[in-house]
C-alpha cells in the first residue's frame, strides 16, 4: 500500500532532470522508508524526446479517477517491487531538517511558450544530515534536484512534493502546514569564552555558531536572534529584561539606539532559547527567568530550550544525548536535534539557602563541598579547560583538603510519624 503521506500523482508527473538526455523520478521506498531517485521507463523517456513542450501536464485533461492515468501507471509500475529499482542517489527522511523550492526565471528564453511561470526553473533543495557508518558522526550530505519545468506549469506538484517530504521527515513543527501561521522565532545566547580557549577558537562557541548553529537554524526555516553574552551573569540579565512588545519597539526607534532585537524583546515573544556554552550559561538562564516571578510559570511553559556543548562542561547536553536513540555527543548532533524539533519534558529543582530567601532553580544536580569547590575554584584554571577540574580536585582534595562541616536533615519515612525531622551532623 502506498504510504498516505507520499503524493504518488504528483510525483508521477514529476521529473528530475539529470542530463540533457537523461531524466529520474523520487520514489517512496515503503521496505526502507527512505526516498530514492530512480531513472525513468524508457516509455517515458521516449515521450519526453518526441514531445518535450507537448508534455505539460494538465490536471484538467486527466480522467476523474487519477489511478487510471497513464503517468501514474507508469509511475506504480516501477514501485511495486523497491527491491529491484535502479537508484541514482537516496535519502531518509529521519536524517532532513529542511527541505524548500527555488525559482529562477528566464523571461528571454526563446523556447517555452506556456506562460509565465514555464519560464522558471526550479530546484529541490533537501538539507540532510546522516550518519557516517564509520565514525557513526553526522556529517552535511545535501541534495539538490533539478526539475524539468516542462513537466509542470505551476509547480503545484513540487510544492506538494515537498511538503511531503517536510512530513515524513517531522519537520510539521516549523509552521510550514499553516500558510497563515509565523514562522519559529528562536534566541541563540553564546558565551564567547566557553571552553576556556577564548572567542577565536574552533571549539568555542562563536565559531560553532558561525558554522553549524546559524546555517542550520537557516536551512531547517527557522528565524532567531543571537546574543553574545559579554560578562558574567549576562544572560541572567537578558531573562530579566522586561519590554514592549516589538511594535512597540517599531513606533519608538528613536529609543533603540544600537541595540538589536536580541536585546530588547521580552523573552516571551520568542519561541525557543538555545544556550550555547557549558551549563553554566544555561543557569544563568534560568535564575533569570526564576527571577521574574509574576510569569515564571508561565515562561516555562510556552518556551522551548536547548543546549549546543560549547564549554568545560557540559553535563545536560551529555546526558540528553545519551537517551537520544544512540546520539554521538557532538555540537552538530545536539543542533541536529534542535532542528527537527525534539523535545522532551525536563524536571527542574528548587532550593534555597540557609538564613537566606533566596532560591535557585537546579537542572542537573546540587553540589556541596568538594565537588562544589573543583567547579568554582577552577575557575582561575579556566584557560587550561576540561582538565582544570581534576589538577584542582587534586590540589583541594590531596595537597590542600579542607573540612566541611554540615548538618543533613531528613523526614521520616513512615507516615504515621508526625510533621518534625531528624537530623545528623557530617563531619
Amino acid at each position: 500500500a502506498n504510504n498516505p503521506t507520499w503524493p504518488a500523482a504528483a510525483a508521477s508527473r514529476i521529473r528530475i532532470k539529470i542530463t540533457n538526455d537523461s531524466y529520474c523520478r523520487l520514489f517512496y521506498n515503503h521496505s526502507t522508508g527512505s526516498i530514492n531517485l530512480v531513472p525513468l521507463t524508457a516509455d517515458d523517456a521516449s515521450a519526453i524526446t518526441t514531445a518535450p513542450h507537448a508534455e505539460i501536464y494538465d490536471h484538467s485533461q486527466t480522467s476523474d479517477n487519477v489511478e487510471q492515468d497513464p503517468l501514474y501507471q507508469s509511475y506504480l509500475s516501477q514501485s511495486k517491487d523497491d527491491s529491484k529499482q535502479i537508484i541514482v542517489d537516496s535519502f531518509h527522511p529521519d536524517d532532513v531538517i529542511g527541505a524548500n523550492l527555488s525559482l529562477e526565471y528566464n523571461l528571454h528564453n526563446p523556447n517555452t511558450f506556456h506562460g509565465m511561470q514555464s519560464y522558471a526553473s526550479a530546484q529541490i533543495n533537501i538539507y540532510c544530515y546522516p550518519k557516517n557508518n564509520r565514525k557513526k558522526q553526522r556529517e552535511p550530505n545535501h541534495k539538490s534536484y533539478i526539475v524539468d519545468s516542462k513537466c509542470c506549469e505551476d509547480f503545484s506538484d513540487v510544492r506538494a512534493l515537498i511538503q511531503s517530504i517536510r512530513t515524513l521527515s517531522g519537520l510539521q513543527n516549523n509552521n510550514t502546514n499553516n500558510n497563515n501561521a509565523l514562522p519559529q522565532r528562536f534566541l541563540v545566547i553564546l558565551n564567547p569564552y566557553s571552553g576556556g580557549n577564548g572567542p577565536k577558537s574552533k571549539s568555542g562557541a562563536t565559531f560553532v555558531y558561525e558554522t553549524m548553529v546559524k546555517p542550520m537554524l537557516e536551512q531547517a526555516g527557522v528565524e532567531h536572534d543571537k546574543l553574545a553574552t559579554n560578562h558574567g551573569g549576562h544572560a541572567k540579565e537578558r531573562m530579566e529584561l522586561r519590554k514592549s512588545t516589538s511594535d512597540d519597539n517599531d513606533n519608538n526607534g528613536e529609543e533603540r539606539g544600537d541595540c538589536t532585537d536580541s536585546e530588547l524583546k521580552d523573552i516571551s515573544e520568542y519561541d525557543a532559547i538555545i544556550a550555547m556554552g557549558g551549563d553554566g550559561i544555561l543557569f544563568e538562564i534560568f535564575q533569570g527567568i526564576h527571577a521574574r516571578s509574576t510569569d515564571e510559570a508561565q515562561i516555562l511553559s510556552k518556551l522551548k530550550f536547548g543546549i549546543v556543548p560549547c564549554g568545560t562542561c557540559n553535563g545536560l547536553a551529555k546526558s540528553i544525548l545519551h537517551w537520544s536513540d544512540n546520539a554521538e555527543y557532538t555540537p552538530m548532533e545536539s543542533v541536529f536535534q534542535i532542528c527537527k524539533g525534539h523535545t522532551s519534558r525536563l524536571d527542574l529543582a528548587s532550593y534555597q539557602l540557609a538564613k537566606t530567601e533566596k532560591t535557585y532553580t537546579s537542572f542537573l544536580s546540587f553540589s556541596w563541598g568538594l565537588i562544589a569547590d573543583c567547579d568554582l575554584e577552577s575557575e582561575c584554571l579556566r584557560w587550561l579547560g576540561a582538565i582544570r577540574t581534576d589538577i584542582w580536585a587534586v590540589y583541594r582534595g590531596i595537597l590542600f583538603p579542607k573540612k566541611y562541616r554540615a548538618r543533613f536533615s531528613y523526614l521520616p519515612l513512615s507516615n504515621k510519624t508526625n510533621n518534625s525531622s531528624a537530623s545528623t551532623k557530617i563531619d
